[in-house]
């Protein structure tokens, strides 16, 4: 089955990523809002994303999206779920849209996920991205220009432009056919994925000067606390990058990176070669994958870094 198999008998769409959306996440459901938008013009269709990094604005029809689902008296025919492993982390209160809605859809990468979610599950543990995911249940002929540079951007991304271990073959032969669509990638991976706002390189400067080592080197640690975040007027939409900053470290094998959001302490894990931080984020009510996850803590910084220091040494 493909994605135009179910958007055929359809008339009403809602599409849905994940809290905090990221590139994987906003280049994905932007990607298939495209998708919907070029080649069914009758299909009433709405994309319910939080806020997101401005730099992300360059992607095609980025300005039409809604940061809350607020519509509990009609049912949609369809309602897609992108990049996200489980209801909890589902964004823009999109939880009561998938209980009336008459047909739901899960589009994903997370190993994390439990395959069930939704009437229809398309999840590939073994992709790079949300994205490649996507691209592969598409009609290549059908995918315009805006389209495929939103999953450009998404792959990007969640590849840490192309370094990352979850690059693959189909990775590489979705990237060649996106260029030919003349996408204009130098744009989208200079201005999202290499480039800072000031407040940004500020905090990312903060972050990087009170990291600290831990378990012989192998791991570097760091946290902002709720003052940070005053301090820098910075809310967690301009932290998704640090993460990946704090992991160039040279010789540790995990990055921690922890900050406060809602009252609890988000945390953030990559690893290199050996650490399976998905199963140390599971301890934490997380997941995602085997070299990048999350979870969250109730408990202060210095208390959550000592246990996740523990569950890494066992691995280690």
């Amino acid at each position: 089955m493909q994605i135009d198999d179910l958007l055929r008998p359809i008339k009403t769409v809602a599409i849905f990523g994940h809290v905090r959306p990221d590139g994987d996440c906003v280049g994905s459901t932007l990607g298939l809002y495209n998708y919907i938008c070029d080649n069914y013009p009758t299909i009433r269709v709405k994309l319910f994303l939080e806020r997101f990094p401005e730099s992300y604005k360059i992607l095609s029809r980025s300005n039409e999206t809604y940061e809350i689902y607020d519509d509990n008296s009609n049912s949609v025919d369809l309602a897609f779920l992108v990049d996200a492993p489980s209801f909890e982390r589902i964004g823009a209160n999109g939880q009561n849209c998938f209980k009336s809605a008459r047909t739901t859809c899960n589009i994903d990468h997370h190993i994390s996920n439990k395959l069930d979610l939704c009437t229809h599950n398309f999840v590939d543990a073994k992709a790079s991205s949300a994205c490649e995911v996507l691209y592969f249940l598409m009609d290549p002929d059908k995918i315009s220009k805006d389209t495929a540079e939103c999953l450009y951007l998404g792959i990007v991304h969640d590849t840490g432009a192309f370094k990352f271990s979850c690059t693959g073959q189909k990775t590489m032969i979705a990237i060649g056919d996106l260029l030919q669509k003349g996408i204009d990638f130098t744009r989208i991976i200079n201005e999202t994925y290499y480039t800072r706002t000031y407040i940004q390189t500020l905090v990312t400067g903060h972050v990087m000067q009170s990291c600290k080592l831990a378990l012989d080197g192998k791991v570097v640690y760091s946290y902002l606390t709720p003052e940070d975040m005053d301090r820098y007027s910075v809310t967690p939409v301009e932290l998704s990058n640090v993460i990946d900053t704090l992991r160039e470290v040279s010789g540790t094998e995990v990055a921690i990176f922890l900050y406060p959001v809602n009252g609890e302490y988000k945390i953030s894990l990559r690893s290199n070669y050996v650490v399976d931080v998905n199963k140390v984020a599971g301890f934490f009510g997380g997941g995602g994958h085997v070299r990048a996850a999350g979870g969250s803590s109730k408990e202060g910084p210095e208390e959550t870094i000592l246990k996740l220091l523990k569950l890494i040494q066992e691995q280690l």
